[in-house]
């Protein structure tokens, strides 16, 4: 009963969202406060609706989870983990809001053809699906799932700041300082830290058909990751480049 009433409640707070962007971006632009071309409308609304999210997301993982999960995370090379902590609704409510978000965005893809997010879109559809489902099994894979979740989201806010500066003609340096300190987190979380508690969920939960399904879809959001690290890395040299001819 969980499970429906969360998915419920959840796809109708990510419609809501997604709503209030629409409504936000084109009154922002409209009404002269984001010196924007109506054409470039559509990103600041992803811009808005994926903050958003990311923002939500960060708060319930980090608010359901009791401890950390390494015992000692500054040692690179401790892949030892507290105990797992039991299951609680926070975690599972939290897996529901973000499958809903993904469902929806990739529905939005879909329909403007943004071809490049479907299979991340899908990727994370997946693993966010078998996580819903480990919650009716009590093997406690909860803490799992938001830590990935607070590590693929929790740096979002400022690459979208760094675009809606980039648009508001700050100066580059105000711009480049968002999307350098970006890039910096993106590269800890994303290319260090979640290869790093990929490898400890499979050390932990061993080698099942169900992780064995899962493994192409980690390698495919790792591959997205250092795909999207290299474009930030030739973004920010083009940008100042350009700002520098000006």
């Amino acid at each position: 009963m969980y499970y429906f009433s969360y998915l419920l409640g959840s796809l109708y707070i990510i419609r809501s969202i997604f709503r209030f962007s629409g409504y936000a971006s084109h009154s922002l632009v409209e009404n002269g406060w984001i010196d924007m071309p109506v054409s470039r409308i559509e990103k600041l609304d992803e811009c808005i609706y994926s903050s958003l999210h990311a923002v939500f997301t960060t708060f319930l993982s980090s608010l359901s989870l009791t401890s950390p999960i390494f015992l000692n995370p500054y040692h690179p090379f401790d892949l030892t983990i507290y105990d797992k902590p039991i299951n609680n609704q926070m975690q599972l409510f939290t897996t529901c809001f973000s499958l809903s978000y993904f469902v929806l965005d990739l529905c939005k893809c879909i329909y403007h053809k943004k071809y490049v997010f479907i299979l991340h879109h899908l990727a994370s559809i997946h693993l966010l699906t078998n996580g819903l489902q480990s919650f009716g099994e009590d093997n406690h894979n909860g803490f799992y799932i938001m830590n990935m979740l607070f590590l693929l989201e929790s740096n979002t806010v400022l690459l979208n700041i760094g675009y809606i500066l980039k648009e508001c003609k700050f100066h580059y340096s105000i711009t480049c300082l968002s999307w350098v300190i970006h890039l910096m987190l993106f590269i800890i979380f994303r290319l260090i830290t979640v290869p790093k508690l990929i490898l400890v969920y499979y050390m932990y939960e061993g080698i099942t058909m169900r992780t064995l399904l899962e493994l192409p879809s980690f390698v495919f959001i790792l591959g997205g990751s250092m795909y999207w690290s290299y474009r930030q890395i030739l973004g920010i040299q083009k940008y100042l480049k350009e700002s520098s001819v000006l």
